[in-house]
């Protein structure tokens, strides 16, 4: 065993033994209360109550409801990050599990609530070992990972200011049970969104000849738009293009003067990231022209790539090798086409984002979405071993 795998003994242990009834209890608290974007009042003040008596330096308000919490070590040295996010989402929970959403239309369905309580647990870890820090830890609580860009806030006030590495685990469906994954370079997505308006011009429903047909013209902007991917993107870099959502008309019988229609772009080179707004407008303008239309686009880029720094998250699988076992850290094969505002903070510090898996589970944003809640623990472990092996003096 290596100088670093002698640092993490009995720290699982610890973190399931210890403060295990801790972590979950607090997810539960967390899961009954679900709370949107960076309206993460209640929850922050769940934070700060399973944070009292720490030696923490704490810090609220941040990106509107965030939590700083600093721990100092015994000795001065480098400056580790650990972030989770606190915020759910628009979702109906049908999980049926005793402590579900008590609040109409939301749920936790990303994993959020475990996050928060992994990170609180790695803090009451980390604390019953400050003498054997030389650095400090600043545990991120970050509202508004879902489409808000609260990371981006956080990073835009100050929090990462002084971090030499940064860190963060999502639970992760589909991967074993336990297990801890992830690579250098892209390791998730790239979000942009789109919104193309169809004008044409409206008329009854029996006399199509005289009229422009919006709707009829967005359905063939729709498939036109797919072979941005199919027949444009170079095969061997991912893409995804897709509309979600199509708007149109009043009643069965008219034909209406317009149709909006709006999707996501989900890449991971930049170079096509940037080009794609180009390319939908001309497309989109194309065919809308060639059926008496036209076609105007809004473009918004919004998450960037989940960029690991490759060494950043070779340490990470080091670490989980040597805390888990060897078959518990897998080094991810391909990025996922979803995306992440942790983004913004691996553009601002080295660092690394971290599947754990929660095995074949109901998939992520669905209303069926649990897990087991023996991985709280241990993803707590995780990110305190992290810090320590960053940190801890020899």
């Amino acid at each position: 065993m290596s100088a670093t795998g002698k640092r993490f003994g009995g720290l699982l242990t610890e973190a399931e033994r210890r403060h295990g009834e801790r972590i979950v209890a607090l997810r539960r608290e967390i899961h009954r209360e679900p709370e949107l974007g960076f309206e993460t009042a209640k929850t922050a003040a769940k934070v700060l109550a399973a944070l009292e008596g720490l030696p923490l330096e704490v810090e609220t308000g941040v990106a509107q409801n965030g939590v700083v919490a600093t721990l100092r070590g015994a000795e001065e040295g480098p400056v580790v990050g650990l972030r989770a996010d606190m915020d759910a989402l628009p979702i109906r929970e049908e999980t049926g599990l005793p402590f579900a959403s008590e609040v109409e239309g939301r749920m936790h369905a990303c994993g959020h609530d475990g996050h928060t309580s992994m990170l609180v647990g790695a803090a009451h870890v980390l604390s019953g070992m400050r003498e054997r820090l030389a650095g400090e830890v600043r545990f991120l609580f970050q509202p508004a990972e879902e489409g808000g860009g609260g990371g981006r806030v956080m990073v835009e006030e100050g929090a990462l200011e002084g971090v030499d590495w940064v860190y963060a685990l999502h639970l992760w469906p589909g991967l074993p049970f336990g297990v801890a994954s992830t690579a250098g370079g892209p390791t998730m997505a790239a979000a942009d969104a789109f919104e193309i308006t169809v004008r044409g011009r409206g008329g009854h429903g029996a006399m199509p000849h005289l009229t422009a047909d919006a709707v009829v013209a967005a359905a063939h902007v729709v498939t036109a738009l797919q072979t941005l991917v199919s027949r444009e993107a170079d095969p061997t870099e991912p893409a995804v293009l897709t509309v979600g959502q199509i708007e149109a008309g009043s009643a069965f019988n008219i034909i209406p003067e317009s149709a909006r229609l709006t999707g996501t772009v989900r890449t991971v080179d930049e170079g096509l990231r940037r080009r794609m707004p180009r390319r939908i407008e001309e497309l989109a303008g194309g065919v809308a022209r060639g059926m008496r239309t036209d076609a105007s686009l809004e473009y918004t880029f919004s998450y960037p790539v989940t960029r690991n720094d490759p060494e950043a998250a070779d340490f990470a699988l080091e670490v989980a090798s040597e805390l888990f076992g060897k078959e518990a850290a897998v080094e991810a094969s391909r990025p996922s086409m979803a995306a992440e505002d942790f983004a913004f903070m691996l553009e601002a510090v080295p660092g690394a984002y971290i599947w754990l898996g929660v095995g074949d589970v109901p998939g992520l944003h669905t209303p069926r979405f649990s897990f087991d809640e023996r991985v709280l623990p241990r993803g707590a472990a995780l990110l305190a071993a992290l810090a320590l092996a960053r940190l801890g003096s020899s």
